[in-house]
């Protein structure tokens, strides 16, 4: 007699599509014959994971088309067999397994837009802090505001994109008619929630940049690092202000707090 586990093993390879022959000799016939069995369980199986990421990755549907994220779906559960019971987390490796996909074709974008819908689905479930007002700062000496470290809060995600994914994700939703032009550049976004209510931001590259080195834990002095000006966007002869791109991130929520780095705030 076989243990549990490898009866559930048998029925997962059945059920994927890869071999039946195993679990044949134990499926009653009953008037019905036991391949055709399977095959209600494997239908059963196929749409669960089909609608799990059709419901994570609708603007890759509409994009895509239904029948062909069909096909995707089957190849990506194959590719990526459910690890856990959580059905919320089975899209996870689905931005890369596109990548993989179409990286080399003219539909290499729709990694980038899979990564952003990732994000609002991380975030929807994500815990949550309140976020740092902008008066904080308050409590801290101006010479200490090189030291500051920021914590970044979890329901909040970073996403900077060679195509413009936010205005891609904009024209597909229902009753949109806009066009986007795939080669009007990159976008940088910031998917935040603040209680039940999901926002995404355009950021420039200077806030970006800042928002993205804060919240792997630079010192405000050493996360800011503006570069150059983006080519064609804005003034060319504009100088990217630290505190304007800081006022931005904390203005849209992206911090949870902050802290000097060895030195105490001022006491309020």
């Amino acid at each position: 007699m076989s243990s549990l586990r490898e009866l559930q093993t048998t029925c997962y390879q059945a059920f994927a599509g890869t071999d039946s022959a195993a679990l044949l000799p134990r499926v009653l016939d009953n008037g019905i014959a036991p391949e055709q069995r399977i095959e209600v369980y494997r239908n059963n199986f196929r749409e669960i994971f089909r609608k799990t990421l059709a419901a994570s990755y609708p603007v890759i549907e509409r994009l895509v088309g239904a029948a062909c994220l069909e096909g995707l779906a089957s190849e990506y559960t194959r590719a990526h067999p459910s690890q856990c019971g959580d059905l919320q987390r089975f899209g996870a490796a689905f931005p890369a397994f596109l990548d993989r996909t179409y990286g080399d074709s003219r539909f290499r974008y729709l990694p980038d837009v899979a990564q952003l819908e990732w994000a609002l689905e991380e975030i929807h479930i994500e815990r949550d802090e309140q976020p740092m007002a902008i008066s904080e700062l308050g409590r801290f000496r101006e010479d200490d505001y090189g030291n500051l470290v920021f914590s970044a809060r979890r329901a909040v995600r970073l996403l900077r994109s060679r195509y413009p994914v936010l205005s891609i994700w904009h024209a597909n939703q229902p009753g949109s008619t806009a066009q986007v032009d795939l080669d009007s550049g990159g976008e940088n976004v910031a998917v935040t929630r603040r209680g039940n209510d999901l926002q995404m931001h355009l950021l420039d590259e200077a806030a970006f940049s800042l928002a993205s080195n804060l919240a792997r834990g630079a010192r405000l002095e050493d996360a800011w690092q503006p570069g150059e000006p983006e080519p064609g966007r804005g003034d060319p002869g504009a100088v990217p202000d630290l505190a304007l791109a800081l006022q931005t991130v904390l203005g849209l929520g992206l911090f949870s707090g902050a802290s000097a780095t060895g030195t105490p705030p001022a006491a309020t």
